[in-house]
C-alpha cells in the first residue's frame, strides 16, 4: 500500500464573499436539522443508519477501491472526524474482540488503535455508536489522547524530520469502545494489555530493524522506520546455495532451504531457514552497555516456483523483477503474517510469470504444495525421532553401568 503523508490544512485558501458565507452558514444549519431528525429518527425506531448516509460517519473506498475510510462525506458537516486506510489488527467474533489501526486525521494524522467489543460496521450502523465515535475521533479529544499516550512513551511530540505531521510516527492507543444489549456505548482510553504489548513490541522491532538496516541501500528515508530501497539478489556459496538480498525495508536477508521438492504439476517445493538483517552493535549513551542485536530467524519457511527452480529464477529472472518480488516478501511482517500449516510451516507464498514476463507471488498454495511440504517435515520429524532412539553405550560405560 502506498502511504502518502497529508497535508496540514492551509488557513485562507478558500474566501468566501459575505453573501456566500451567511448561504454557507444557512444550508449548513439545514444539514444539522437533517442529521438531528436522521439519528432521532433511527433511535426511535431502534434501527440502524444506511450506509448511503452522507451526513454521520460511514465506510468509504479508497484509492485503492476497498472500503477502509470512515468520514462524514457530507460537505456541509465534514470535520476533523476521520479514520483512514484503517486496518484490522484482531477480529474475534468468537470471544468479542476488535482491533483496529489507521490514520486519525483529528490526531494530525497519527495512527490510531482503537478497539471494540463489536465490529466497526456495527458501531456506525448504530445512532449511539455513531456519535460517539464521531467525539472520539474529534480533533479536541484525538489529539488530548494522543499527546497523553506519546508523552507515556516518551516520544517527542515534534514532527519527525522533513515531515508536517505526526506521518510515521509511532501508533498511539484511541481507546476502547464497548456496546451493552441495550444498544448503549462508552468508552475509555485504555486497550487491552496484550494489544498494548503488541505496540511495544512493535516500537522494539522497529529499533532493532533501524539498527540493522543497510544505509547504502536506503534511497530515502521517510521516518520511524519507513524507508525507500533499492532493492537486490543474488545467490551466494555457503553450506550448499543461499539466497540473499536487500528486502523493501533495507534490510539484508537469507533464505536456506534443503533440497527442492518438484511436484507432479511441475512446481519445486522448498522448506528452509529465513535470517531477516545481520548482527549489529547499538553504541549507547555514555555509561550504558553496548547492546547487540541479533537477527531475525524463522525456521520452515516455504516458498514454492513454478516451471523452473529457483536457482534458474535468480540466474535468469533477477531483472524480470525477482528483486522487488523477493524483496517485498521477505520482510519480517510478511513472514511472521505469513499462512501457517499443521506443523506451524510458513507458507511465504509461490514465484511464477505473468504475461508480460514479469515475476509475481501468489499466495494460493496449491494442494501439490501442501503434501509435499506435510511429507518432507513428516519425514524430518520421523529421522529426528530415530535419533532420540539410539542408544549411547559409550556414556553407559562411562557411567560405570
Amino acid at each position: 500500500m502506498k502511504i502518502v503523508e497529508m497535508p496540514k490544512k492551509e488557513q485562507g485558501i478558500i474566501t468566501l464573499s459575505e453573501k456566500e458565507q451567511k448561504k454557507f452558514e444557512k444550508d449548513k444549519k439545514k444539514e444539522e436539522r437533517k442529521r438531528r431528525w436522521t439519528l432521532l429518527k433511527a433511535k426511535l425506531l431502534k434501527g440502524k443508519l444506511s450506509p448511503e448516509d452522507t451526513r454521520t460517519i460511514q465506510v468509504h473506498k479508497d484509492v485503492q477501491g476497498n472500503f477502509r475510510n470512515y468520514y462524514i462525506s457530507n460537505r456541509y458537516l465534514q470535520d476533523s472526524s476521520a479514520y483512514t486506510a484503517v486496518n484490522s489488527i484482531l477480529e474475534d467474533y468468537e470471544n468479542h474482540r476488535f482491533v483496529y489501526r489507521g490514520f486519525i486525521q483529528g490526531a494530525d494524522n497519527a495512527i490510531g488503535v482503537l478497539e471494540a467489543n463489536v465490529p466497526l460496521s456495527e458501531i456506525v450502523a448504530s445512532p449511539n455508536g455513531n456519535v460517539l465515535l464521531q467525539k472520539i475521533l474529534s480533533e479536541e479529544n484525538a489529539t488530548r489522547v494522543c499527546n497523553q499516550y506519546y508523552e507515556a512513551i516518551r516520544e517527542k511530540l515534534e514532527p519527525l524530520k522533513n515531515h508536517t505531521t505526526y506521518f510515521g510516527k509511532p501508533d498511539f492507543v484511541l481507546g476502547t469502545i464497548l456496546a451493552d444489549k441495550k444498544g448503549q456505548y462508552t468508552y475509555s482510553e485504555s486497550i487491552g494489555p496484550d494489544i498494548e504489548e503488541r505496540l511495544q513490541q512493535e516500537r522494539e522491532q522497529d529499533k532493532r530493524e533501524e539498527s540493522m538496516r543497510d544505509k547504502a541501500s536506503v534511497v530515502m528515508d521517510l521516518g520511524q522506520g519507513m524507508v525507500v530501497s533499492e532493492q537486490d539478489c543474488w545467490l551466494e556459496q555457503g553450506n550448499g546455495i543461499q539466497f540473499a538480498g536487500v528486502n523493501k525495508d533495507a534490510l539484508y536477508y537469507q533464505y536456506v532451504p534443503k533440497q527442492p521438492i518438484q511436484t507432479e504439476d511441475n512446481k519445486y517445493v522448498y522448506v528452509g531457514k529465513v535470517q531477516i538483517g545481520q548482527p549489529t552493535k547499538i553504541n549507547q549513551q555514555a555509561g550504558e552497555p553496548i547492546q547487540f542485536v541479533r537477527p531475525d530467524t524463522y525456521e520452515n519457511v516455504v516458498l514454492w516456483t513454478e516451471g523452473e527452480n529457483l536457482v534458474q529464477y535468480f540466474l535468469n529472472k533477477k531483472f524480470a523483477g525477482l528483486n522487488f518480488v523477493l524483496g517485498e516478501n521477505f520482510t519480517n511482517y510478511d513472514i511472521k503474517n505469513a499462512e501457517k500449516g499443521s506443523e506451524q510451516e510458513m507458507y511465504l507464498g509461490g514465484l511464477t510469470i505473468d504475461e508480460n514476463g514479469e515475476c509475481k507471488m501468489v499466495q494460493n498454495i496449491p494442494e501439490s504444495v501442501k503434501k509435499a511440504v506435510e511429507e518432507y517435515l513428516e519425514q524430518k520429524g520421523n529421522e529426528q525421532g530415530r535419533d532420540t532412539n539410539i542408544i549411547d553405550f559409550k556414556a553407559k560405560k562411562d557411567d560405570g553401568r
